[in-house]
């Protein structure tokens, strides 16, 4: 009857214990359902952000291979106008007495009729439109170019076949230098783009950044709020230890803490601890007080012989020299050679060691490493070790249980039997002996050559009970 009663308490336990720990839970997802829809919104930021912030980096990426391509296309424009003046100097000469007149008609810049660039699928009026403007342009232009064509004139004593070659040339220069313009007007339209997107991109890190602030915040509160839940500590009645004088808990316990025996203890042991801390401070402070005075006495020595000497040296120089001498400026204007030496020599050796520190760092690392494999290896053994030794504990117990279950059993078996498991079990345990032995040598090896053996851990102990202890306020009052 009393194992039902007490078993009987032990599910009642455990039911108020079931019982307040769904209560807890039911609270926390009470609290994370306030939190969801906040939650939800900070994540679908993020994640525009960062799909905002991608699309931005491929539009960057697009834009600058389409920068890199117009500067290769500009890279041939130019190789095209130097193969224009090539074939320019080539058809001038180097003698050439009319050379410079056909240089100023090369450069001269002349007027030339726009291309036509008609549009099947345009309306009709558009049509006329365009019409009667390039109409107008083209009278502009064949006007222009009868001027020009009046104002040119073959010059005196030139080739007329060498003077329509300078002047194809100068089309093909000019039409060169409208295609090179036009691709830095595009090239010029690209880089404001870049820099737009640029710009773009910096307004996104600083808006994921603050976005990544918001959820960091966002997570704090939430875990605030989740820890403000009170939780409940099932204890037994030997861990209770704030009682009053009649051995009766108090009606309140909202001051009171719960420490483990350890925890306790530690904070006994730290009242002694700061006492000598204390008396430590104490005797290191007198001491300190002491070099003071007797730091302070030898410098007002010192000071008073360095007056001494400063009127020492100045009667020298009266005497000498009639006059007081600023001795470093005096240093400052004479070279000293053999100072200037052994800076030089200090330089070199300076040099040659700091190659050697270089040397010895690298050898440093070399050997670190060397010693963590080596460190790693010995390690490894020691497990090993532990493992089989583990092993040959349980096979000794097995060995005992089999040779007590064999005299205490009075089942009948086969003598021949039992003597040849008992054989096999020596035998295991002595091979295993003999692998324990060359591991032990391995790892004396691995000692000699400087590598640290670690041990394997010891077992944890098993965790204390908590009990309940009455906080202690800075005066002793309970």
């Amino acid at each position: 009857a009393l194992e039902l009663q007490t078993e009987r308490l032990k599910l009642d336990t455990d039911l108020k214990t079931t019982d307040m720990r769904r209560l807890l839970l039911f609270r926390e997802l009470h609290l994370l359902k306030e939190f969801e829809k906040r939650d939800v919104a900070l994540a679908s930021r993020l994640e525009n952000k960062r799909q905002e912030k991608s699309d931005l980096v491929l539009r960057i990426s697009e834009c600058q291979e389409r920068l890199t391509a117009k500067r290769t296309e500009i890279e041939k424009l130019l190789a095209k106008d130097k193969e224009i003046m090539a074939e320019y100097n080539a058809a001038v000469g180097e003698n050439n007495k009319n050379a410079e007149a056909l240089q100023k008609i090369f450069r001269k810049k002349v007027k030339r009729p726009k291309k036509k660039a008609a549009d099947a699928d345009a309306d009709d009026a558009d049509e006329d439109y365009d019409s009667e403007a390039e109409s107008g342009s083209e009278d502009e232009d064949e006007d222009s170019d009868l001027d020009s064509d009046e104002e040119e004139v073959c010059p005196p004593g030139c080739d007329p076949a060498l003077y329509e070659r300078v002047c194809e040339l100068r089309l093909k220069r000019l039409d060169q230098e409208d295609v090179y313009a036009e691709f830095q007007r595009s090239i010029e339209a690209l880089k404001k783009e870049n820099d737009g997107l640029i710009k773009k991109e910096k307004a996104l890190d600083a808006a994921l950044l603050e976005t990544d602030r918001d959820i960091e915040s966002f997570q704090n509160e939430k875990q605030r709020k989740l820890n403000e839940l009170s939780v409940v500590v099932s204890l037994h009645l030997s861990q209770l230890r704030h009682l009053n004088a009649r051995g009766q808990l108090p009606a309140d316990l909202a001051e009171c803490l719960v420490f483990t025996h350890d925890g306790l203890a530690r904070l006994s042991n730290r009242i002694g601890e700061l006492v000598e801390e204390k008396a430590e401070l104490r005797k290191r402070q007198k001491d300190l007080r002491r070099k003071k005075d007797q730091l302070a006495k030898e410098r007002k020595q010192k000071l008073a012989r360095n007056e001494d000497l400063e009127a020492r040296a100045l009667d020298v120089q009266l005497l000498k020299f009639g006059q007081q001498v600023d001795l470093d400026s005096l240093n400052n204007y004479t070279v000293n050679k053999g100072a200037e030496e052994l800076r030089e020599k200090v330089a070199l050796l300076d040099h040659k060691q700091q190659r050697q520190l270089a040397k010895w760092d690298a050898r440093i690392k070399q050997a670190k490493q060397d010693l963590v494999r080596a460190t790693t290896a010995s390690t490894q053994g020691l497990e090993r070790v532990a493992a089989l030794l583990e092993s040959q504990a349980g096979l000794e117990t097995v060995l005992n249980k089999t040779q007590k279950a064999g005299s205490a059993i009075s089942v009948p078996s086969s003598g021949q039997e039992e003597a040849v498991e008992r054989g096999r079990l020596v035998q295991m345990v002595k091979l295993q002996g003999k692998e324990i032995d060359a591991l032990k040598v391995e790892i004396n090896m691995l000692r000699r050559k400087g590598g640290h053996v670690y041990s394997p851990a010891p077992p944890v102990p098993a965790p204390q009970q908590e009990m309940l202890e009455p906080s202690v306020g800075p005066d002793g009052q309970y």
